[in-house]
């Protein structure tokens, strides 16, 4: 615990071993020593010291490096006014770039350099295309500070990323609702995932008074857009029989009482749905699809459905029900020719 009370330590175990580095400002480096041994906390304290006087390893962080950039970046209200959510997912990133890039001059940075990214991490697409947007976010950065004119990272070629999430299948709902009765605390959570259409994130943060008068009400945590969906029947039955079980704020409270923290969530319904048998792919983002072919039987529209579940899934969904119907009446037709009609 003491480890990782210290700032920018972060601690790995790989083969029954520990492992402590000091990240910070794209850098990592290996604090030695004994875990928790006196030397150990002076040669942290070595590091820290370098840090804030400017020198790292030995050495100073070099004017106009991505090293430099990134810790400009990251001092910045841009990147401070972000999300929690949105910061540690940023600084992943930025760590990448900074382990690639560190010593690199920004201005200098050719096109070509987006092309070593992709190649780089070409097996992880979704990755490879995550690493190019950051870069391109502090490059944009760079050329606010007139270290750079142009950014060779706009507007680059994104790598296929596959089909990504899949919509939920009718008879996985129905095992998993077999599985998960009525007055549970997971089938209240699949309802509400299934009937909403909402991030996980917000999902776990939902509360008592977000269901009135026949409507759910919820302000996105991502887009900060507040909508507000149709109580469907079978989630108003799940949360009635589920709610009068604990006197908790949440909806879906986590063993404590409050809200689940961060992925908490998440893991809280991978492990339901892999009780259900159901398989490693079927995962609550995927409910977000099954969720915008229901909206739209409760009568809402696509363009109602896209400011719910974002419009990129709304169309996703709204193309596959109109493949799905012409294959049907496609059928339909070769049937009738089969019988002569």
């Amino acid at each position: 615990m003491v480890l990782i009370s210290l700032p920018y330590v972060k601690s790995y175990q790989a083969k029954g071993k520990s492992y402590c580095y000091y990240r910070r400002n794209g850098s990592k480096i290996r604090i030695k020593g004994e875990l928790g041994s006196d030397a150990w906390r002076a040669e942290y304290e070595r590091i820290h010291e370098e840090f804030q006087t400017g020198a790292t390893d030995g050495r100073k962080i070099n004017t106009g490096s991505y090293d430099d950039l990134i810790a400009r970046y990251k001092a910045s209200p841009l990147f401070k006014q972000l999300k929690p959510r949105t910061k540690k997912e940023y600084n992943r990133h930025l760590d990448t770039l900074g382990d690639i890039a560190g010593k690199m001059d920004v201005a200098t940075t050719p096109r070509k350099f987006v092309t070593m990214l992709q190649d780089r991490f070409h097996d992880k697409p979704r990755t490879a295309n995550a690493i190019v947007s950051q870069l391109r976010i502090i490059l944009n950065y760079a050329i606010d500070l007139d270290w750079m004119k142009h950014n060779p990272a706009a507007k680059p070629r994104r790598l296929k990323e596959g089909e990504g999430y899949r919509a939920w299948e009718e008879d996985e709902i129905d095992q998993f609702r077999i599985t998960w009765p009525i007055g549970t605390k997971q089938r209240a959570a699949f309802e509400l995932i299934l009937y909403t259409g909402q991030r996980a994130g917000d999902i776990r943060n939902m509360v008592r008074g977000h269901i009135k008068n026949g409507w759910v009400s919820v302000k996105q945590q991502k887009t900060n857009a507040r909508v507000d969906v149709p109580l469907a029947d079978s989630l108003n039955m799940a949360l009635d029989a589920w709610l009068p079980q604990h006197d908790h704020l949440n909806l879906i409270p986590a063993p404590m009482g409050k809200a689940y923290l961060d992925d908490a969530f998440s893991k809280y319904m991978r492990k339901a749905y892999n009780t259900a048998g159901l398989p490693e792919d079927f995962n609550s983002h995927g409910g977000r699809y099954a969720a915008a072919t229901r909206l739209r039987e409760l009568g809402l529209s696509w363009e109602e459905i896209g400011a719910i579940t974002g419009h990129d899934t709304a169309q996703m969904v709204r193309k596959y029900s109109e493949r799905k119907r012409s294959a049907s009446l496609a059928i339909e037709k070769l049937n009738r020719i089969d019988q002569g009609g």
